[in-house]
């Protein structure tokens, strides 16, 4: 059977499923890389030297679903230190302090993120060792990792200005202060600590030593605390690091699941035409008495034997696309720097699997019509597209503009799962009811007055478009479904970001921003210094958890960034308040989008730290597009941040001068344009999107050229038929031409009609008018590009086999 299935093969439409294997395995591994990074801690960066870290439980468990991850630090209590002491085999634990710290002058070393710099002197027994110097003894004492012992510098810690002197040189990151000034300045006089660090004694397994620490504590999946060893003591360590990895599992699972859409969509259509080339041969097996089962095995054999040799250099591919798009994801701020992903052989494998899977499927389905036909039947290329195909398909292009008017009654970033499932259901449907619409369309053209006088090359080129419709449709879904995937992805989110940066400019009109994203947070005294200049609020950016809010969430518990807001807000920041007063916004309190929730009410609402709210609403606002659909106070935010600061100012500017001044200050950015609570995630998601976009739709264009040119090379009896009957090789390569045009401006009216709809609904419910936002000008671009791709997979090899 394998002999005789590759006797048969033909070369042209293998070499397409080669090509689109060979990619669908680059993009898969790629995304396969990221996922098992998701599921993999990094190796421990600063608590190096402890064999078990206790932590705080940092997520939320959810019944059949990924836990919801915290990124804000929760406190262990100080006694927890002296219980894991008295454990049999611990021979050292410290309990672990973080708070921001940044120098302001001279020379530190490396401090890693400034917003968790600065740490107890006790910690570095976990962390490093003194490679020059003494240990810090007075207040005004610290030890770095750079500079000299001796000089003095200026430290922002904790929010708090102060000049130390060098007293020792580690080889640990941060900023080394004496245990009783970090508690000092991490204000955990009540004692609390982040992490307790644990040592293990001469002997003793880490991993044993681990349970018997949990037992102690009765940590567990139900505990309050997590006990961990290996390379998951990094999650323990930065809790912000394993709320990013959450997001390692949401992207690349669109992404592998649209390409191995789009990879069985490219490899059903390289089969087809192998499948269509083969077919007197495999009439003639039929009539030899083969079954249509083995009919179908030959042919997915064949599949298998073209995919194989593709499955080495893809993955290889993949892990180079990985590494790009970690860069990527960390140069947008979605992965933390010190992240990096793991490069294990799993996502190699379990890519070649689900390929060749794809491959079998798209095999049985390319040979499943012959296989089934009389051995007469099966000789010619079948022209008659299939009622229940074309049916099928109309019914799903139908579905899909039912799903394009969600923007119409959900006006959140939820309403971007339309337009997005509205282009995958309307590019299936035409895939399905391509040959009948091409057909149909074709035939209308072919009977108009207009062909009566149209020249030969013209009149051929159209009858041929109508005769193969099944040949012509393929090109036309396959280069449309780039146009409508792209546009309409692109231009959604763009059109959603417009309008939340157009309500949150709306509410912030007239201020200015102040940031200090190198002290790790806004100074304690510099909001009383742009105080004494102008009017001004402070601004904190956490994560609450909260059940669904709005129409268009999702069920369950789900976490979202959230501003939190002082009652000095009021008046500065117009939210557009339908009921409340922003004056009210102390305590346990919040405001929430007027669609959910009333003034009077209260909300359960689980800070970023994991601590359990039940807060009181009073206030409700209309702009929950650009601000979230909730808003804490500052006074429930600060309590349950990592480092307990703000994480901006904003400012009426009645001063520019003195304003200017305090920006001058080292550390502290000033913005004349303030940005909304989501336009960071927003932003980046948009670029990481545009990003994957681009490099799906590059092996898209890549695959349908590679079908074109097989395609077209597979004609040469067609050619050489025309040839005999008198036409001249330049009305066939003419004739070639005018059918590359009918195949480039097929794909882009149905590109640009099936996203047309979704993309004006989407604008209708977001602007106002039925025109999306953003870059219109990529329109004309990718049908110029279509249009360039097929004219030059067609015209060049028509070129070499027409004499």
């Amino acid at each position: 059977m394998i002999r005789l299935s590759l006797a048969l093969a033909k070369v042209g439409g293998l070499f397409v499923v080669f090509a689109a294997v060979l990619g669908g395995m680059a993009l898969v591994t790629g995304a396969g890389v990221l996922v098992d990074s998701a599921f993999r801690a990094q190796p421990p960066l600063r608590l190096a030297g402890a064999d078990v870290v206790v932590s705080a439980r940092q997520s939320i468990p959810r019944k059949e679903d990924l836990p919801v991850a915290l990124p804000e630090r929760a406190r262990l209590p100080l006694s927890l230190v002296a219980t894991v002491s008295g454990v049999p085999g611990v021979a050292h634990a410290v309990g672990d302090l973080s708070f921001p710290a940044a120098a302001l002058s001279g020379t530190a070393g490396r401090t890693g993120d400034p917003a968790t710099a600065g740490h107890g002197w006790s910690s570095l027994a976990m962390s490093g060792r003194i490679t020059a110097g003494r240990a810090p003894r007075t207040p005004d004492e610290i030890a770095v990792s750079g500079g000299k012992v001796g000089q003095r510098l200026q430290v922002m810690a904790a929010g708090r200005s102060g000049t130390y002197r060098v007293t020792a040189v580690v080889d640990a990151p941060g900023v080394y202060f004496t245990d009783a000034v970090a508690v000092t300045l991490a204000d955990r006089a009540g004692g609390a600590v982040d992490l307790v660090a644990v040592r293990a004694a001469a002997g003793v397994d880490p991993g044993a030593l681990a349970q018997k620490v949990a037992g102690r504590l009765g940590a567990g999946p139900t505990g309050g605390y997590e006990v961990s060893t290996g390379r998951d003591r990094a999650d323990a360590e930065s809790p912000g690091a394993a709320a990013s990895r959450g997001l390692l599992l949401i992207l690349p699972g669109s992404i592998g699941g649209i390409s191995l859409m789009v990879v069985g969509f490219v490899v059903g259509g390289g089969l087809a035409l192998s499948v269509n080339r083969q077919r007197r041969d495999l009439a003639l097996i039929r009539a030899a008495g083969a079954t249509p089962r083995q009919v179908r095995r030959i042919v997915t054999v064949q599949a298998v034997a073209a995919a194989l040799p593709a499955a080495l250099p893809g993955a290889a591919l993949g892990y180079l696309l990985a590494a790009r798009f970690g860069d990527l994801l960390t140069g947008v701020g979605l992965l933390r720097a010190d992240q990096s992903l793991a490069y294990g052989p799993l996502p190699a494998v379990a890519a070649t699997l689900l390929l060749l899977g794809v491959v079998r499927v798209a095999a049985w389905a390319a040979a499943l019509r012959i296989s089934r036909m009389p051995v007469i039947a099966g000789l010619p290329e079948p022209r008659t597209p299939s009622k229940v195909r074309t049916n099928a398909g109309l019914l799903i292009m139908l579905a899909s503009l039912v799903l394009a008017t969600l923007p119409l009654f959900v006006r959140t970033e939820s309403a971007a799962v339309g337009p997005a499932t509205s282009a995958i259901l309307a590019v299936i449907g035409l895939a399905l009811a391509g040959p009948w619409l091409i057909q149909q369309l074709t035939g209308a053209l072919a009977r108009s007055r207009l062909m009566a006088r149209a020249p030969g090359p013209i009149w051929l080129a159209v009858n041929n478009s109508h005769g193969y419709a099944l040949r012509t449709a393929g090109a036309v879904a396959a280069l449309g479904m780039t146009l409508t995937l792209g546009l309409s992805v692109a231009l959604t989110q763009t059109t959603i970001a417009t309008a939340q940066s157009a309500q949150a400019a709306e509410g912030m009109r007239g201020l200015v921003t102040i940031t200090a994203h190198e002290l790790g947070g806004i100074p304690h005294d510099l909001l009383t210094d742009v105080r004494a200049t102008t009017k001004a609020t402070a601004v904190t950016m956490t994560t609450v958890a909260t059940e669904p809010l709005l129409l268009g969430d999702d069920p369950g518990l789900m976490s979202r960034p959230a501003m939190a807001l002082g009652p000095d807000a009021e008046g500065l920041i117009d939210l557009d308040i339908a009921a409340g007063s922003l004056a009210r916004l102390t305590g346990d309190a919040v405001a929430v989008d007027e669609k959910a929730g009333r003034v009077g009410e209260h909300l359960d609402v689980i800070m970023g730290d994991g601590a359990k709210v039940r807060a009181r609403v009073v206030a409700t606002y209309r702009r929950g597009l650009g601000f979230g659909p909730i808003v804490v106070s500052r006074d429930l935010a600060s309590a349950h941040t990592t480092t307990g600061l703000d994480s901006a100012i904003l400012a009426r500017p009645a001063d520019v001068a003195d304003l200017g001044a305090l920006a001058r200050r080292p550390g502290i950015t000033l913005a004349s344009t303030p940005d909304g609570p989501q336009h960071a995630a927003t932003s980046a998601q948009s670029l990481v999107n545009f990003a994957v976009l681009a490099v799906l739709m590059g092996y898209v264009l890549v695959a349908v050229a590679n079908r074109l040119v097989a395609t077209t090379t597979a004609r040469r009896e067609e050619f050489a038929g025309l040839r005999r009957t008198g036409a001249a090789p330049r009305q066939l390569r003419r004739m070639v031409r005018w059918e590359a045009l009918l195949v480039g401006a097929g794909a882009s009216v149905a590109g640009l009609a099936l996203c047309a709809v979704p993309l004006g609904l989407l604008g209708i419910g977001f602007l106002g008018r039925p025109l999306p936002a953003g870059p219109l000008w990529l329109a004309p671009v990718s049908v110029a590009g279509v249009m360039l791709i097929v004219c030059l997979a067609m015209e060049v090899p028509a070129r070499k086999i027409i004499h």
